[in-house]
């Protein structure tokens, strides 16, 4: 299969996303604010991306989709539970706000795993290169669109794939310290507080390492591009 055929897949399977239909045509609830149609979809498109892309893209794809959805979904229901705490949110409370965390996780299971694929499916990389390659010179524009290429690139063949790999050395490197936390505390309390705020440090850590390693060569690269020779239709 050509990417692209699997470009024209993707692009038809996200169409509902882009328009409503026809997932917004059926109103009916499984639990109020979740559509059934939404988890259809949802089911729908978590099924088709391993037979487009293949089970080995797909569970990358997932880590990532996981990296960018849990902070939000799960800081927003955070920060919405410390508010009715305080009393300043709707006194329901959790009641009102869990239907829309849920939707939103299904929502972004969803359309993240489809955006990753349709931009993994694109040849960027072979663009890129026939860019450079280019015999009659490189446009301004052109130049542009190099820079965003590298920049790309760079994050999802270089960062992410990092990042992943920290994440799982300081899952197993968490192991053992769990384990002894589980023997000698006293208290279940004491080691859930522990794994938030290893969760918490983590996150922040690979925040900051994520950004920082993504903008590091932008200055070398800005540079580079822009000492490409120009088209002879620029020069003059």
């Amino acid at each position: 299969m050509t990417w692209k055929v699997k470009f024209c897949l993707l692009f038809f399977l996200a169409l509902p996303s882009f328009t409503g239909y026809p997932v917004n045509q059926f109103s009916h609830a499984i639990i109020p604010g979740i559509s059934a149609s939404l988890v259809g979809y949802f089911m729908i498109v978590n099924l088709a991306i391993p037979i487009i892309m293949g089970a080995q893209l797909y569970a990358l794809i997932l880590a990532g989709t996981a990296l960018i959805s849990i902070p939000i979904i799960f800081g927003g229901a955070g920060i919405s539970y410390f508010i009715f705490l305080t009393g300043l949110g709707y006194a329901s409370g959790p009641s009102i706000y869990s239907a829309h965390y849920v939707s939103l996780g299904i929502n972004m299971l969803t359309v993240i795993p489809l955006s990753l694929s349709i931009v993994a499916v694109l040849p960027l990389q072979t663009l890129e290169y026939n860019l450079l390659q280019n015999q009659h010179g490189v446009s301004g524009a052109e130049k542009i669109v190099l820079m965003f290429l590298r920049v790309f690139n760079h994050i999802v063949y270089f960062v992410i794939p990092n990042i992943l790999e920290v994440v799982s050395e300081e899952r197993q490197r968490y192991k053992p310290a769990q384990a002894r936390h589980a023997i000698f505390s006293k208290t279940c309390f004491r080691i859930q507080k522990l794994k938030l705020r290893a969760l918490l440090q983590t996150m922040i850590q690979l925040g900051v390492e994520g950004i920082c390693a993504s903008i590091q060569y932008i200055p070398l690269w800005a540079v580079e591009i822009a000492q490409l020779p120009n088209r002879r239709s620029d020069k003059d």
